[in-house]
């Protein structure tokens, strides 16, 4: 019995983690509020779902055993290059949206600069999990740990249901930014929005410049 309190206590720490982790700002929420003042809701949610997926998957993979350790040395170096880098791809796409902020959308784009393609929102939200620094040292310090002692209350079972409540703890907050951007910001108005854009491309940029910055600082 006490095994089990013990065990529902986790899941709803773990709930409450992944809220929180969701609610930092950071270069996921950057992308993801990125993503629907871009497109409306939907890219928004399609972004959310790749990000989604790619992090359950490693949960669950800790869940069942996989070993994660927080990165370092010259892997996170190399992550860290690597992360800031396609923060920093995603931010010019940023800031050509902004440019092309007075079409509809950027697949209508004018038929003398023809149609971007652009990487698709899923699987920009992907790689925003899997070449972020942050989440991989969150993973291996902060999730494993959780999710071990978890499974050695509760088993394996356990630990799986404490990774899908982090899940969707994360995934919640992830959903807010989501509806920010696809209600709020992008209807503010034209001008508003494509000084948010302008805004949201900085801010990649300057997320992207300090992750590769970080790499080169003892």
């Amino acid at each position: 019995m006490a095994a089990a309190a013990e065990t529902a206590a986790s899941l709803v720490g773990a709930l409450g983690l992944g809220l929180a982790l969701a609610s930092a700002p950071g270069p996921v929420q950057a992308v993801l509020l990125s993503e629907s003042v871009r497109g409306g809701i939907a890219p928004g949610l399609r972004a959310m779902a790749g990000a989604s997926a790619a992090f359950g998957t490693l949960l669950v993979s800790l869940a069942l055993g996989l070993s994660v350790a927080a990165p370092s040395g010259a892997m996170l170096r190399v992550l860290q290059v690597a992360g800031g880098a396609l923060l920093l791809w995603f931010a010019v796409d940023g800031f050509r949206s902004a440019r092309d902020a007075d079409r509809r959308m950027l697949e209508e784009a004018s038929a003398s600069g023809g149609s971007r393609r652009r990487l698709p929102p899923a699987a920009r939200g992907a790689l925003a999990i899997v070449l972020n620094p942050p989440a991989w040292i969150f993973l291996g310090a902060v999730a494993a740990p959780l999710l071990a002692s978890v499974a050695e209350l509760g088993g394996t079972s356990g630990a799986i249901l404490a990774a899908f409540a982090l899940l969707v703890g994360a995934a919640a907050g992830d959903a807010l930014v989501v509806l920010l951007g696809g209600l709020g910001l992008r209807r503010a108005g034209p001008r508003t929005g494509r000084w948010v854009r302008w805004a949201l491309a900085a801010l990649l940029a300057a997320f992207g410049v300090a992750v590769i910055a970080a790499a080169f600082i003892e």
